[in-house]
C-alpha cells in the first residue's frame, strides 16, 4: 500500500476522523455566514446604499454593491481555477499537504478577522468584495487540501459513511453558528450581547465570533492530519514545472483515464447547480417570498438542519449501495422539487419543498467527493481534487448566471429557480451516461 494511503493505529486514526469532521463544522461558518446569509448582504446592502437618498437612490447602489461583490468573487473564481491545481500537485509531489492546509486555513481566519474594517460606508465596498473573495479563495484553496485528506483516514467500505459525517457536522455547525449569530449579534436589534446597531457594530462584530469559530475547530486537524508523504522527494519543484505536469497530467488522463475527466465535467455541472441552490437561497427568500432578515436566518437554520440530517443518512446509503445511485437519486429529487417550487408559489410550498431539496444537496455532494477518492490514482489525490476545483471554477458561473438570465427574461425572482434546475439536469444527464465501473458501486459489490 502507498505511504500517502496507509493507514493510521485505530487510535490516531479515530483522532484523525474526528478532526477532519471538526474542519468542516468550522469552516461552514465562513460559507452561512459570511458568505451566504450575513456578512455578504451587509455589505451588498447596507455598505453601498449608506447615504443614499430615496428609494430609486438606494436600489441602484444596491444593485451596484451587487454587481461589485460579484465581480470580485469572479476574480477569485479565476484565482482558485490556476491555484487549485498548481497547489495540489506541489502537495502530492512535495509532501507539502498538510502545511498548505494550515497556511490556507489559518489565511481565512485572518481575512474573516480583518472584516470588521468593513465600515457602514459606500467608500468601504471594494474592501468588503476584495475580503470576501480573498476569503472565497483561501477557504476553497484550504478545502482542495482537506479532501484529500478522507482516502487516508478511511477504506473504500466506510467513506462515504465517515465523508456524510464530517458534511453533516459541517451543517450542523453552520447551525450552532448562526443560531448565535441570530441571538447574540442580530435580534432584538442588539442581540444579547448589546452591540447596538451604530456604525454597523452589531454586524461588523460578527465575523470577529466566526473568526474565532473557524480556529477553534480547524485546529485539531491542523495539528493532527495524517502524514502526507512526497510523490519525488528529491525532485526540485517549481511552478512552471507543476503546470507543465498538470498539462501532462490532463493529456494522459485523455488516453488512460477518460471516466475521470468526464465525471469531472459532469459534475463541475451538477455541482455548480448545487452551490446556487444555497447562494441564492437567501435573496430568493427575501425578495421572492418578503421574508425579512430574521425570517431569512431562521430558514437558514431550518436549512441547515435538514440538510446536515440528509447527509449523514445519505453517507450510510452511500456506503451500502455506492456513490453512483446517491448522486443520480439526489440529483433527481431536487429538480423535482424545483419545479414544485416554481409552478406552487405559495410560501408554504417553498418552505416545505425548498427544505426537501435541502435534505439531497448534502449526500450528492458528499457522494461525488467519494467518489473522486475512488477514481484517483493512490497519492494522486490532492492534485486531482485541485482538478475538481478547477473545473467546479472553470464552471461556476453556470447556477447562478442561468438563475438571473431567467430572472431577466421573466422579471420574476422566483422564476429564477427554472434556471438552477435547468443546469443541475443537464449535469445529471452528462453523468448518467459515465461507466464508472466499482467505483460507482458499494465497495462490497466492487470486489
Amino acid at each position: 500500500m502507498p505511504a500517502t494511503s496507509r493507514p493510521a493505529a485505530p487510535r490516531s486514526l479515530r483522532r484523525a476522523v474526528t478532526a477532519f469532521a471538526l474542519w468542516d463544522g468550522g469552516m461552514s461558518a465562513f460559507s452561512s455566514v459570511i458568505l451566504t446569509f450575513v456578512f455578504s448582504t451587509y455589505v451588498a446592502s447596507a455598505v453601498a446604499a449608506e447615504g443614499a437618498v430615496g428609494d430609486a437612490a438606494v436600489k441602484a447602489a444596491q444593485d451596484h454593491g451587487s454587481q461589485v461583490l460579484t465581480t470580485w468573487q469572479a476574480v477569485g473564481a479565476v484565482a482558485i481555477a490556476l491555484l487549485a491545481p498548481l497547489l495540489g500537485n506541489l502537495a502530492d509531489r512535495g509532501g507539502v499537504r498538510n502545511a498548505l492546509l494550515r497556511i490556507t486555513t489559518l489565511a481565512t481566519v485572518a481575512i474573516v478577522a480583518l472584516m470588521p474594517t468593513v465600515a457602514r460606508d459606500a467608500d468601504f465596498l471594494v474592501w468588503g468584495a476584495v475580503l470576501i473573495a480573498l476569503g472565497v479563495v483561501t477557504s476553497e484553496l484550504a478545502g482542495v487540501f482537506v479532501n484529500s485528506v478522507l482516502p487516508e483516514i478511511s477504506t473504500p467500505a466506510n467513506r462515504g459513511r465517515i465523508s456524510g459525517t464530517a458534511w453533516a457536522v459541517g451543517y450542523w455547525g453552520s447551525i450552532v453558528c448562526l443560531g448565535v449569530v441570530l441571538v447574540g449579534f442580530v435580534m432584538p436589534g442588539t442581540g444579547l450581547l448589546g452591540i447596538t446597531g451604530e456604525a454597523g457594530w452589531n454586524l461588523r462584530a460578527i465575523p470577529v465570533f466566526v473568526a474565532l469559530w473557524i480556529l477553534a475547530l480547524t485546529l485539531p486537524l491542523l495539528l493532527w492530519a495524517p502524514r502526507h508523504e512526497a510523490l519525488e522527494p528529491v525532485a526540485r519543484w517549481t511552478p512552471w514545472q507543476g503546470y507543465a505536469d498538470i498539462v501532462r497530467r490532463v493529456v494522459r488522463a485523455v488516453r488512460e483515464e477518460p471516466v475521470m475527466l468526464q465525471y469531472l465535467v459532469a459534475s463541475a455541472i451538477y455541482r455548480d447547480g448545487l452551490g446556487a441552490v444555497f447562494s441564492i437561497a437567501g435573496v430568493l427568500a427575501a425578495n421572492a417570498y418578503g421574508f425579512t432578515t430574521v425570517e431569512v436566518i431562521v430558514f437558514g437554520i431550518a436549512a441547515n438542519l435538514v440538510a446536515g440530517i440528509g447527509v449523514f443518512l445519505g453517507g450510510r446509503i452511500d456506503d451500502a449501495v455506492g456513490p453512483r445511485p446517491v448522486i443520480i437519486g439526489g440529483c433527481a429529487a431536487i429538480v423535482v422539487l424545483g419545479l414544485v417550487v416554481l409552478f406552487l408559489p405559495a410560501t408554504a410550498v417553498f418552505w416545505v419543498a425548498g427544505l426537501a431539496i435541502c435534505l439531497f444537496v448534502g449526500p450528492v455532494q458528499s457522494a461525488s467527493r467519494n467518489l473522486l477518492t475512488r477514481l484517483s490514482q493512490p497519492g494522486r489525490e490532492t492534485e486531482n481534487f485541485g482538478l475538481y476545483a478547477t473545473t467546479g471554477r472553470a464552471l461556476g458561473f453556470l447556477g447562478t448566471a442561468a438563475f438571473a438570465l431567467v430572472v431577466w427574461i421573466a422579471q420574476d425572482t422566483r422564476t429564477g429557480i427554472l434556471g438552477i434546475v435547468v443546469v443541475i439536469a443537464i449535469g445529471l444527464l452528462a453523468f448518467v451516461p459515465i461507466r464508472l465501473g466499482g467505483a460507482g458501486r458499494a465497495a462490497s459489490a466492487s470486489v
